[in-house]
């Protein structure tokens, strides 16, 4: 008689099922965690954001009063001397917008304006589904003047118009070869990549330490700069050269001439890191959020783009900066350029200050609760 016994079939379903209800109670203890240290975190920026709107607001009613003060004593104070050569920002704080009109802004146009700033620290506004329908192929928009990897790679219509700018001037210049790997990415895309990169790791970490080691190669969903639909991935190829296919971007032609210029269409280089993109390049990851060697170029717009130029400052810290100094003045050779100030407000339809004598103007939502506004003479 053998003494083999039959599985019991029940027994086996019963031990699986126990075992998929443990792996069942982990990720769910791990989404709720997870879930529980982004809402944290919107919170504490949000309290951030209102102590920071609440300082604005008394400097520029006691810059008002200084300033009636001044002219009730016959005493005048004027700007600052700029430098007469050169790029010069000068910070006028403690002088309030004058002579000014109203200009009416919408919701839309200040999320395509070029500062909304989404990191892991500022999640994407809920409401940007309103101008997803600007978000468009940078192939088929600029009938493959711009390369691109495949249709899919997609930007906000304004940035693609820049972007197709700054690409044929560089060709113009003699460097042609650029390609456009990767660009706007929805939440749903951002997830795919999350997962991919969380599965690699959850052999070895659980909880928290999963989450920062996910976020060490890919931004948490609905906090990528590339949802913004501003950010582009760049690169070079051409099909019968290999030597430059398998040349790191940094380390070509077309990188140094893009880095040089891109601030003069209203580009920066989003990300970076000690070392990168040159040898002498400071390291921002600790603002940014990101310590990657990646190629991204992030639209802001050129008067902000010129600022961070000659300031070094990544995005992150530019917006700090007029969290600070909330009224500045950007000149060249001694000539006003452009006149920037943050106010309160921007989450939606509204109407803004501008210099009477202001021949343009750039407004966007900074996603901090702030709009900053750019006056272009």
């Amino acid at each position: 008689m053998s003494n083999t016994r039959k599985a019991d079939p029940f027994r086996k379903l019963l031990k699986w099922t126990v075992i998929l209800l443990i792996l069942f109670a982990i990720f769910a203890t791990g989404f709720v965690l997870l879930d529980k240290y982004q809402k944290g975190e919107v919170e504490r920026q949000a309290q951030r954001i209102n102590e920071e709107n609440q300082q604005i607001i008394e400097e520029n009613n006691r810059a008002r009063a200084e300033q009636q003060a001044s002219l009730e004593s016959g005493e005048v104070k004027t700007w600052p001397e700029a430098k007469q050569e050169g790029w010069d920002v000068v910070d006028v704080s403690d002088f309030p917008i004058t002579s000014t009109r109203e200009q009416a802004v919408t919701r839309a146009e200040l999320l395509k304006g070029g500062l909304l700033l989404v990191n892991r620290w500022h999640e994407m506004p809920m409401d940007f589904t309103i101008v997803e329908g600007d978000i468009k192929s940078i192939g088929t928009e600029t009938s493959y003047r711009v390369p691109v990897e495949n249709a899919g790679v997609q930007l906000m219509n304004n940035v693609i118009t820049a972007l197709d700018k700054m690409i044929g001037d560089a060709r113009t210049e003699g460097l042609e070869y650029y390609i456009m790997r990767d660009g706007y990415r929805t939440a749903q895309t951002q997830l795919e990549f999350w997962e991919n990169e969380r599965k690699r790791h959850e052999a070895r970490y659980s909880g928290d330490a999963l989450v920062e080691k996910t976020r060490e190669r890919v931004a948490y969903p609905g906090t990528s700069d590339y949802h913004t639909a501003m950010s582009v991935s760049v690169d070079v190829y051409n099909r019968n050269d290999s030597a430059l296919n398998n040349m790191k971007f940094q380390e070509s032609k077309q990188a140094d001439w893009l880095n040089e210029h891109c601030w003069e269409y209203g580009f920066i280089f989003r990300f970076p890191t000690q070392g990168y993109p040159y040898i002498t390049t400071v390291d921002k990851s600790y603002v940014t959020g990101i310590n990657l060697e990646m190629d991204t170029y992030r639209y802001v717009g050129l008067p902000h783009s010129t600022v961070m130029q000659q300031m070094g400052f990544s995005l992150e810290e530019y917006i700090d900066y007029l969290i600070q100094h909330p009224h500045i003045a950007v000149y060249l050779d001694g000539e006003l350029k452009y006149e920037i100030y943050r106010v309160k407000g921007g989450m939606e339809d509204t109407t803004i200050k501008l210099p009477q004598n202001a021949k343009d103007y750039l407004a966007s939502t900074d996603n901090m609760g702030g709009i900053v506004v750019a006056a272009i003479y």
